[in-house]
């Protein structure tokens, strides 16, 4: 999985990466501040081994290997420690429940986990440190007891409490008073990057005739699909997909495009909660993925598959049209994609664009145990991973060999930086997502110059499409964050939500594949009437309470833009 700069941008509205910085005297300084986060060398010893768990399963980091000279060995020498793994590839959660109530198995040092729950359960389970507590007794000079974020420090307390975790892809107004932006094109992708989109083949789009400008609505897009479709287009002698959707999880990337695109917002007219699913903008979203399984633009199969046979047709070069999360469009290997930005609904409906006033309180959340054996030691961590030393070296590698350093102190990657960035299951280089940084990332890397690769204009030009559309209206979704304890496990909100979310799943996959348009009418009725029975007006109404309550205390109003 490769992640760039604005890719992430966008997923934690703020939430892509590829950063760098050094020690002070290889860090960004002409750009900002001048950070005094320098750690110093552990003295040396014979490295101690800590566990690491972690709940994403699709995170691949390499086994640990402490030889001077690579990036884990940097972090070994400046830490005193070395890295063991569990990542269970399905079911993390499940399995550190299992840890947390076990008696015989050992509980991990570190554990990184992926959105708000399993994080609450370590915290009220009193498993977990209180990171000022902890850098207090354990790291007393560390620089995160004086410049972490306050604004996104203020996030998580709401989420757990006070403060236990460091996030990944911090963002936000206090941590670019350290690390403002080199350029203004990090600015333009903090602004408009949005990685849920519609990418076109441009290749395939001039061998079919077809101008990006007439993709427009709706039906444009789908007289395209069915051009394209009877044109039986052939490349490297297998037939073109007219439409790719994002695979098994369609409904949570290729359907919240559509939905946004046009126009559905969880907010209604007179500014009250309205669940997105009951949103006439999420009937048109379903309606046009059947038009399009109606045409045979897209194989049912497609539904069912993971991220590696996404990126396998993609690779392929025979996709015409991709809807989904973009962050899967190969930008490193892919140089023909563009995006007409918006695909606007037949109703006339304006397309929505939610953004956060307030920063964001990260993607991956990392942890330090309670019961850890070496404390001091990962207290040393978390300050040098998170200093502008630790994440030059996380993110870019050693000067001079992984990357060079202009006279503004922006850093470029040589040729064999960006290849062991490509390869950093096997080198480590860019691969601790957990420590990316995102004020640091754009505060050290001049803007790109070339459209081709990775993080280059390509990718920018197609993943601000949508934000940049002028049909496009934004709204702050801050006023939608929840506290923390609102879906709090076995909760009668968290029951709600979990049954809902799995027959929406179930029923929308109904719809898309109906026999005829009677049969998707007939199936969305019946879609709107068990949402009521599965109390979605008594859920609706508890985070109404809480909408209103931030919409005051923010002093910000959102209404919806249509229906």
């Amino acid at each position: 999985m490769k992640l760039k700069v604005f890719s992430i941008l966008a997923m934690a509205a703020t939430i892509a990466l590829s950063g760098c910085s050094a020690n002070q005297s290889g860090s960004g300084t002409d750009n900002g501040a001048k950070p005094t986060n320098e750690v110093k060398t552990e003295t040396p010893a014979a490295p101690v081994n800590v566990n690491w768990f972690a709940t994403a399963g699709f995170w691949n980091p390499p086994q640990w290997n402490a030889e001077s000279g690579t990036i884990m060995g940097g972090i070994t020498e400046k830490t005193g420690l070395t890295f063991s793994y569990n990542i269970p590839a399905q079911d993390g959660d499940t399995k550190l429940n299992l840890m947390m109530v076990s008696t015989t198995d050992a509980f991990p040092d570190i554990i990184t986990t992926v959105g708000p729950d399993m994080g609450k359960k370590l915290v009220q389970a009193g498993k977990v440190w209180q990171l000022e507590e902890f850098l207090k007794q354990y790291d007393p000079e560390s620089h995160l007891l004086k410049d972490f974020p306050e604004d996104v420090k203020k996030q998580l307390v709401k989420r757990d409490g006070d403060w236990y975790a460091i996030p990944s892809h911090m963002g936000g107004d206090d941590a670019r008073k350290v690390y403002p932006y080199a350029n203004t094109y990090f600015e333009d992708v903090a602004k408009y990057s949005e990685n849920k989109g519609v990418l076109v083949n441009s290749n395939i789009l001039k061998e079919a005739g077809i101008a990006l400008t007439d993709l427009k609505t709706e039906d444009d897009v789908l007289a395209a699909l069915k051009k394209v479709q009877d044109m039986k287009l052939m490349v490297d002698g297998q037939p073109v997909i007219p439409l790719q959707i994002h695979g098994k999880n369609y409904h949570g990337e290729t359907l919240q495009f559509l939905q946004r695109s046009f126009g559905a917002m969880p907010i209604d007219k007179d500014g009250k909660f309205r669940n997105i699913l009951l949103a006439p903008e999420h009937k048109q979203a379903i309606q046009f993925l059947f038009k399009a399984a109606q045409g045979g633009y897209f194989d049912a199969g497609q539904m069912t598959t993971d991220n590696a046979a996404i990126e396998a047709n993609l690779l392929s070069k025979r996709v015409f049209m991709f809807i989904g999360n973009t962050a899967q469009g190969k930008f490193d290997t892919l140089d023909f994609w563009v995006s007409p930005g918006t695909i606007l609904s037949n109703e006339g409906t304006k397309p929505v664009f939610p953004r956060g006033s307030e920063p964001g309180a990260g993607w991956m959340q990392t942890y330090i145990s309670k019961s850890a054996k070496e404390p001091e030691k990962l207290a040393k961590w978390l300050s040098f991973m998170t200093s502008t030393e630790g994440m030059t070296l996380n993110n870019f590698g050693i000067e001079g060999v992984h990357f060079t350093k202009d006279d503004k102190g922006l850093f470029t990657r040589t040729e064999k930086g960006t290849q062991d960035q490509k390869d950093s299951a096997k080198t480590g280089l860019d691969i601790f997502w957990q420590f990316a940084n995102m004020a640091f990332l754009e505060n050290v890397q001049p803007a790109p110059t070339k459209r081709e690769g990775g993080g280059g204009l390509i990718q920018m030009e197609a993943q601000t499409a949508y934000g940049r559309s002028p049909e496009v209206v934004r709204y702050d979704q801050s006023v939608l964050a929840l506290p923390g304890d609102f879906y709090a496990a076995g909760s009668q909100n968290a029951q709600i939500r979990d049954q809902i979310q799995q027959y929406m799943e179930a029923q929308v996959a109904k719809m898309v594949l109906a026999k005829d348009e009677a049969a998707f009418n007939k199936l969305y009725d019946e879609f709107v009437a068990m949402l009521k029975k599965l109390k979605v007006d008594e859920l609706d109404a508890a985070l109404d309470a809480e909408l209103q309550k931030k919409s005051q205390e923010m002093g910000v109003t959102v209404k919806g833009i249509n229906s």
